[in-house]
């Protein structure tokens, strides 16, 4: 049997059209190889090639092994801990919902229909996304970017709006937070880095532009919070980039130069909000008292320290949950967290707390696990989120850094922050789906070059040809 028809029979086999390529080629690399190897113990080019055809054995039961190994997978215990957090979710702002509360003449029970829906809808993307072929980005990555931070820019300009201390862009009945979108850019980012593999020094101000104008759009709306896990988020994708060698730099130089850059621009943004006016009033106030220099602290933050204080192991605490909605402002989005515990118990709290962690432990795994290095960076990217958003709400719950306004994921109310959450585990979900289909590409093999020598009226001729 001829090679082309031997890989032919093997692929009719595969039933996954996105498997037969990458199978094809290995398999063609594999036969030449082997006739390689034939060759140089004397066989030739002909008689290799059917020799290393017929060690590949049966090419039905090849494709049907074949088959079984290059197929779309599910992870099915990230699905099923997603969907636990889900209905956790819907169970905490239920009982929130029923302890009756008015807020901005809204009752709870409106909040709870908004996390209902939003949630099916953000189940409805996420397997929508996890059908999607994630490795379409490679080599479009900057321009894909570039479109979404042009459209992000233009509809705060030309839809932006302010409400409830945070800015949406508002198109019709759609309602869309700002900072949700920008937590989306952070996948769209690791992609641009693993489009710029092989640069050098010259060009390493590229992807550092790609991360300062989403988070100088964050700045400036102005979400102190987004901007911070942004910027976290960037130096860790770009870290990790470094750190598996896509760029042809010194990487302890590299990876010095970014957090030694990092600290110096965190150093500068302190110094610019205290000596030079930038931060307003209460913000210096609310920093002071933090570091223990006043002792001020802010209204949500001294009612959250007396909810967490009142809160027992088991069950809630009726006397202190009755008062959520009238005196701890967010209590159903940034600081969700003490009314989980106010509301179920301490326990209920590091039940949540542990489901999260999980979830964030799993992603990761299967990130790194990944023989496709897109595919590696995507999933890290999207855990990310994941991880600064749950550690930054729940130190701001525990009064461990200064009160900024972030959502936990799955249980905080806000449709974008709760769809988000769901497509970017969609994006992870894709990740694994094509785990044993979507492989690095190898470098061509160049065909290596024969000598041929001979001798005319005395001169040496040598001459070389593929």
């Amino acid at each position: 049997m001829k090679p082309e028809e031997y890989l032919h029979t093997v692929t009719d086999q595969i039933r996954c059209a996105g498997a037969r390529d990458m199978v094809e080629e290995e398999l063609r690399e594999h036969i030449r190889d082997q006739a390689e190897a034939y060759e140089a113990e004397g066989m030739f080019e002909k008689e290799a090639l059917e020799k290393a055809v017929r060690d590949m054995g049966d090419p039905v039961e090849t494709g049907v092994a074949l088959d079984r190994i290059h197929r779309p997978h599910m992870s099915w215990g990230t699905l099923a801990l997603a969907g636990a957090l889900g209905i956790f979710g819907i169970v905490l702002q239920a009982a929130l919902s029923a302890e009756g509360g008015n807020v901005s003449g809204s009752d709870g029970l409106y909040w709870l229909n908004g996390h209902i829906r939003y949630t099916i809808l953000g189940i409805v993307l996420m397997l929508a996304v996890y059908r999607l072929d994630y490795t379409a980005l490679a080599g479009r990555a900057r321009r894909i970017a570039a479109v979404y931070l042009v459209l992000v820019a233009a509809g705060i300009m030309l839809f932006g709006s302010l409400y409830a201390g945070a800015v949406y862009i508002n198109i019709g009945f759609i309602r869309m937070s700002v900072p949700a979108l920008l937590y989306l850019y952070i996948p769209l980012y690791g992609a641009v880095l693993y489009d710029y593999r092989g640069i050098g020094y010259r060009d390493m101000w590229k992807p550092f532009l790609w991360a300062l104008v989403p988070a100088w759009i964050s700045w400036r709306i102005p979400s102190l919070s987004a901007t911070a896990i942004l910027l976290a988020a960037f130096a860790l994708l770009f870290s990790v980039a470094v750190w598996h060698g896509w760029y042809r730099v010194n990487r302890k130089k590299i990876l010095a130069v970014l957090w030694g850059g990092m600290a110096i621009l965190f150093l500068a943004w302190m110094g610019y909000g205290f000596l030079a006016g930038g931060f307003a009033e209460y913000q210096i106030a609310r920093i002071m008292a933090f570091l223990g220099k006043t002792s001020d602290s802010s209204y949500v933050s001294e009612m959250a320290r007396q909810f967490l204080e009142g809160s027992t192991l088991v069950g809630g605490n009726v006397t202190k949950t009755s008062g959520l909605w009238e005196n701890l402002p967010g209590c159903n989005s940034d600081y969700v967290f003490v009314s989980l515990i106010t509301t179920f118990g301490i326990l209920a709290g590091v039940l949540a707390a542990a489901l999260i962690v999980y979830l964030i432990v799993r992603i990761f795994r299967i990130s790194l696990r990944q023989k496709n290095q897109l595919g590696m960076i995507l999933g890290c990217a999207s855990g990310l989120v994941f991880l600064l958003q749950s550690v930054m709400h729940i130190m701001v719950n525990l009064n461990l850094i200064p009160a900024v306004a972030v959502n936990l994921p799955f249980f905080s109310v806000g449709g974008s922050q709760l769809v988000v959450s769901y497509i970017l585990l969609g994006i992870v979900l894709s990740v694994y789906r094509y785990k044993d289909i979507r492989r690095e590409k190898r470098p061509e093999k160049q065909p290596e070059k024969k000598v041929h020598t001979w001798s005319l009226g005395g001169w040496t001729i040598t001459n070389r040809s593929s």
